[in-house]
């Protein structure tokens, strides 16, 4: 009997589990596919992409845009939308309060010493730009990859706590995605995404 639906249930359309965040400094080139990344054998990180390690509460991407609508005097609806902006932005709580995850959650100064590190927090007046990266690994072994050409951090209290009882501490980050002007293609200039199948 032919399928009313037309539902088509298998490990590429339907994702859940946790993901893997990573982020590469802006001279690193711009990812062709998922292997110039992590190595698809081992899994490590390719050179110059870094590991912001374990997270709580998942990893979020998100897109949103802002529209405008037409309309004249002689016609009562609405005659056009035309969108305005378009954001992108990745949310999660780093797991791994280390000084190095804080030094990207928080853009911190450098991480200085051996044997008792100083990491200095202060007020920068410009946001670091650099790339970064979602992995996921679906069920059937298959890895889909939000990858963004340009990225920074974004306006997010993030707060350490010291208790006896609870939750670990955890940094709350969020990045905005920025189009990457020098990428003629609207379509990719922002964000790209590499699904393997």
């Amino acid at each position: 009997m032919a399928d009313f639906f037309r539902t088509a249930i298998n490990d590429d359309t339907f994702i859940r589990g946790p993901a893997r965040l990573m982020w590469a400094g802006t001279t690193i080139a711009f990812p062709t596919q998922i292997s110039d990344i992590i190595n698809l054998s081992t899994y490590d990180a390719q050179t110059g992409w870094n590991d912001l390690g374990a997270t709580k509460t998942g990893i979020t991407v998100t897109h949103n845009n802002t529209e405008e609508e037409f309309d004249v005097d002689q016609i009562l609806g609405i005659i056009d939308v035309r969108p305005v902006t378009y954001e992108q932005a990745v949310t999660t709580a780093l797991a791994e309060a280390s000084l190095a995850r804080m030094q990207v959650a928080w853009q911190a100064g450098p991480i200085t010493g051996t044997t008792e590190q100083q990491m200095g927090v202060g007020e920068p007046t410009v946001y670091v730009k650099r790339r970064l990266a979602v992995l996921h690994q679906k069920a059937d072994g298959k890895i889909r990859a939000h990858v963004f050409r340009l990225v920074t951090k974004s306006a997010q209290e993030s707060s350490l706590a010291f208790n006896k009882t609870g939750e670990q501490q955890q940094i709350p980050v969020r990045f905005r995605a920025l189009a990457d002007t020098s990428v003629a293609d609207v379509d990719t200039r922002t964000q790209v995404i590499f699904n393997q199948v």
